[in-house]
C-alpha cells in the first residue's frame, strides 16, 4: 500500500503581543542594586561567565580525533605498498571517508560557537551535484546507476547552502542505503513551475510502510540496523527553517520519493 506524507511551508513568526500591566507602586530601584536573595546567584553567574568551559562536543571530538589519526597514519604507511589499482581505490575512498570526518569534527566544535545563518540565491542544479559528490564512494561501492534531468534553464531558490548540503545529502544517503548493493536506481529531477523550483529525489529501494511513514522524522526513529535516527529529523528542521515543502511518497517493494518545494527567487547566480 502506497504512503504518502506532507510538511507544509510554515509562515514566518509573528512577534508577539506586549500587554500592558498596572502601574507598579514599588519603590524605584538604586542603579546596580539587587535584592540580598539575588546577591549569590549574581555573583555565581558571573563567576561561570569568566571560567572557560569545555563542551562535550570538544571532548568527544578530541576522542575522535585521537584514532581517527591513527588511521590517516596507517593509511600513509599502506597506500606506499600497494600498487593495485582496484586496492588503491578503496584506499582512496578511506582516506576521502577520513577527511569528511575530520571537517564533520571541526564543524561540531564549531557549532558550539553562535554563528550567523548565511542565506543567499543558490543553483538548485549546482547544489544537487555538490551533494552527488559527496556521496560518490557510496553510490560507487553499491553500484547504483544514477540518473540526473535536470530544467535546461536552471532556476535559483533562497536558502542557507551549508544547512541545505546537509539536508539533501541526508536523503540521498537513506536512499542509498534502502537500495540493494546492485540493481539500485537513484534519479534526480529539478522542476520550475508556477514560481517554486521542485527537486525530486526517488529510489527504487526497499520503500516504506504506511505506518512508519509518519515516524521517519522523529527524532531517533529507525528501522536501520545500526542507525540513529538523527538524519531526517535534522532534515525537517532544516527544511522548515528554510521554508521549504517536504512531501514523501513510499510503497514498499519499490521504493521512495521525496518531493521538495522552494519558493523560485529567479535565476541561479
Amino acid at each position: 500500500m502506497t504512503g504518502t506524507w506532507s510538511l507544509p511551508i510554515h509562515n514566518k513568526l509573528k512577534p508577539p503581543i506586549m500587554h500592558s500591566h498596572a502601574t507598579s507602586h514599588k519603590a524605584p530601584k538604586q542603579p546596580g542594586f539587587l535584592p540580598p536573595r539575588h546577591r549569590y546567584g549574581a555573583l555565581v553567574k558571573k563567576m561561570n561567565e569568566q571560567k572557560p568551559r569545555i563542551s562535550l562536543s570538544s571532548v568527544l571530538a578530541h576522542e575522535v580525533r585521537n584514532p581517527l589519526t591513527n588511521i590517516d597514519l596507517a593509511i600513509e604507511m599502506l597506500s606506499d605498498s600497494i600498487y593495485d589499482n582496484e586496492q588503491r581505490l578503496f584506499v582512496d575512498i578511506i582516506k576521502r571517508a577520513s577527511i569528511r570526518i575530520n571537517g564533520l569534527i571541526t564543524a561540531l566544535v564549531a557549532s558550539d560557537v553562535p554563528t550567523e545563518v548565511h542565506y543567499g540565491n543558490q543553483s538548485v542544479n549546482q547544489l544537487l551535484d555538490k551533494v552527488l559528490s559527496m556521496a560518490e564512494d557510496r553510490i560507487r561501492l553499491k553500484n547504483i546507476s544514477v540518473t540526473r534531468a535536470y530544467t535546461a534553464i536552471d532556476c535559483g531558490i533562497w536558502m542557507d547552502k551549508q544547512q541545505m548540503e546537509i539536508a539533501l545529502t541526508n536523503i540521498i544517503i537513506n536512499a542509498i542505503d534502502a537500495m540493494p548493493i546492485n540493481g539500485g536506481k537513484l534519479k534526480l529531477l529539478t522542476q520550475s513551475v508556477n514560481g517554486l523550483c521542485l527537486i525530486t529525489i526517488e529510489d527504487n529501494g526497499m520503500g516504506i510502510t504506511k505506518e512508519n511513514l509518519g515516524n521517519i522524522f522523529k527524532p531517533f526513529f529507525t528501522r536501520k540496523s545500526g542507525g540513529m535516527g538523527i538524519g531526517l529529523s535534522t532534515t525537517l528542521e532544516i527544511l522548515r527553517a528554510n521554508q521549504v515543502r517536504v512531501d514523501v511518497k513510499s510503497e514498499p517493494g519499490h521504493g521512495t520519493r521525496f518531493l521538495l518545494s522552494f519558493e523560485r527567487v529567479g535565476s541561479a547566480e
